[in-house]
């Protein structure tokens, strides 16, 4: 059924790397996916890959900070011994899991997106990749006309890369962080449902925009979980238009519990159905529009 989408998708489907180095000295990364909407370079992903990548980033100055301010008043001439040993006390430690090192990888080198307009209570982040080439994408996506047919029951399909784990290390001598032989490509990985709901956010107290947004803030609901890897990534039907930016599993009760199979006597497990939401099309399109953002419209 999505065999001919499967097949276009990938080409607008980019993953993205976070790489964390603690203090400890533990690397990890964290993976996504991101739309590239344009030929201009513009891409869509979900708002907490990008605050994700600014707590990161965030807990890295702060390691710097601390570390100029100890350099700054060890090499006080002025200070005396105890003086010094004093306030270096009062810059207080660090801890093994406080961030040292960060970077992110747009799925290709040399690439940044300096700048995000975000959106947080829609779980929605737009950036600008630099430097980019419209020949490194072959199709540019098509997003689903939110006005038409957006219909529960509909199939659709959720995309990114999931299953895969990577162990960055950190290469001091070039102050950059190497992926593991054999980590890229990231494999791909597709997971089918229907459209079930659709739920709107009402937005209130400081967090609410000044003025009322010209657009819904928007959610659509999938029969089937989106996977860690796919955040960011499409939400697509069979012919690879895209309805949604995926953004989050929840886990509805079923309102039962059952035995489980060879424990103790009486014991039970909580049943529950994952499902997935995903950012609406009504949503991006408008988000876009706000910013300036070319995008194809699907005539359906």
């Amino acid at each position: 059924m999505f065999r001919n989408a499967c097949a276009l998708a990938p080409r607008f489907t980019w993953p993205v790397i976070l790489s964390r180095r603690s203090i400890g000295g533990d690397c990890s990364s964290s993976i996504g996916a991101f739309v590239i909407v344009n030929e201009e370079g513009w891409i869509v992903t979900a708002f907490h890959m990008v605050d994700l990548l600014a707590k990161m980033n965030d807990g890295a100055q702060k390691t710097r900070n601390r570390e100029a301010e100890e350099a700054r008043i060890r090499s006080d001439p002025t200070l005396d011994k105890r003086t010094r040993q004093k306030q270096v006390s009062s810059l207080g430690r660090l801890g093994k899991e406080d961030t040292d090192r960060c970077s992110v990888w747009w799925g290709r080198d040399g690439v940044t997106i300096p700048q995000f307009h975000t959106l947080p209570a829609a779980d929605l982040a737009v950036g600008k990749l630099e430097p980019f080439d419209k020949t490194w994408v072959a199709d540019y996506p098509t997003f689903k006309n939110p006005s038409m047919n957006f219909e529960p029951g509909t199939s659709l399909c959720k995309l990114g890369f999931p299953f895969h784990q990577i162990t960055p290390t950190w290469d001091a001598a070039k102050n950059s962080f190497v992926l593991p032989p054999g980590s890229l490509p990231l494999p791909l990985f597709p997971i089918d449902g229907i459209l079930t709901r659709f739920a709107d956010i009402q937005v209130v107290g400081p967090a609410a925009p000044p003025t009322p947004l010209p657009f819904p803030l928007r959610f659509l609901e999938t029969s089937t979980p989106g996977l860690r890897g796919q955040s960011g990534g499409p939400i697509f039907d069979t012919q690879g238009t895209v309805w949604a930016i995926q953004s989050r599993t929840f886990h509805l009760s079923l309102g039962f519990d059952a035995a489980v199979p060879g424990a103790k006597s009486g014991q039970k497990e909580h049943q529950f159905l994952n499902v997935g939401h995903g950012v609406h099309a009504a949503t991006i399109l408008g988000f876009f529009a706000q910013i300036g953002i070319n995008a194809n419209v699907s005539t359906y």
